[in-house]
């Protein structure tokens, strides 16, 4: 197995000829975007909650668009920006506002200021699922089948962020056997992971991004977040839209 972690968004493009290929060869190549405070987190728990399904818009403007064919009681406005719901919207991005009575059986529109972006960035990958620590176990264990993976963190703004960082080296350190070729990304994230491993919490909410949603009030967000395997599914987009699928890897 063949592992690459991309630290920030911007770094696809080192990849996309490698996974090009491998597509091309009909190879068994799995991707995972994480954002764990809170994209991934949130889009894993609104599945967990029962919705349809989950429409990722990059921007605002996209996610009015993907809304416009529903009709009212059949999809939410879900999304932040700058941390804070965005007007006009009936949920922000705080997986806890998913319940079950908010959003069973109704699609959900999300766009957030760094999750959303990462899955447009691999819209056109084969096989590309969400990942974060509610779900680690499970999707190590669906990757496993895997000849090739490449594991995509949201960062924060651009800039590389811990959780996300960390939360790819729980992966690699779950799926790196004695063949495994780890890039150098993989093999640092593992290194990061192992580190702090023994404290993940105090380590990830003490980061710049953890601590400007405490600020905020969202504590109990990163406390959601941080549940290793509260939530053992492992969310599939295809073709624009993210639900629970049948597997395919």
């Amino acid at each position: 197995m063949r592992i690459s972690v991309v630290p920030v968004p911007s770094d696809l493009d080192r990849v996309a000829p490698a996974l090009s290929e491998l597509e091309r060869r009909g190879s068994a190549a799995g991707v995972v975007v994480i954002d764990v405070f809170r994209a991934s987190t949130t889009i894993i728990a609104a599945l967990e909650s029962g919705a349809r399904f989950v429409l990722p818009a990059a921007d605002v403007e996209q996610a009015l668009r993907l809304a416009e064919p529903y009709a009212e009681n059949e999809v939410l406005l879900g999304g932040e920006r700058d941390c804070q719901r965005i007007e006009g919207f009936q949920l922000g991005n705080s997986p806890r506002e998913y319940t079950r009575e908010r959003v069973a059986g109704r699609a959900v529109v999300l766009t957030t200021s760094n999750g959303t972006p990462a899955l447009d960035g691999v819209k056109e990958r084969t096989n590309v699922r969400v990942g974060g620590f509610v779900n680690l176990t499970a999707t190590a264990d669906l990757l496993a089948r895997c000849e090739a993976v490449t594991l995509v963190c949201a960062g924060n703004g651009g800039r590389l962020s811990l959780e996300d960082f960390v939360c790819a080296g729980g992966l690699v350190a779950r799926l790196a056997g004695r063949s495994a070729q780890l890039d150098d990304s993989a093999r640092a994230a593992q290194a990061a992971y192992k580190t702090i491993s023994e404290d993940l919490a105090r380590a990830l909410t003490s980061t710049d991004h953890a601590r400007r949603l405490i600020s905020l009030g969202f504590r109990a967000d990163l406390d959601f977040a941080l549940k290793l395997d509260a939530l053992p599914l492992v969310p599939a987009l295809s073709g624009g839209r993210i639900e629970l699928a049948s597997e395919r890897t």
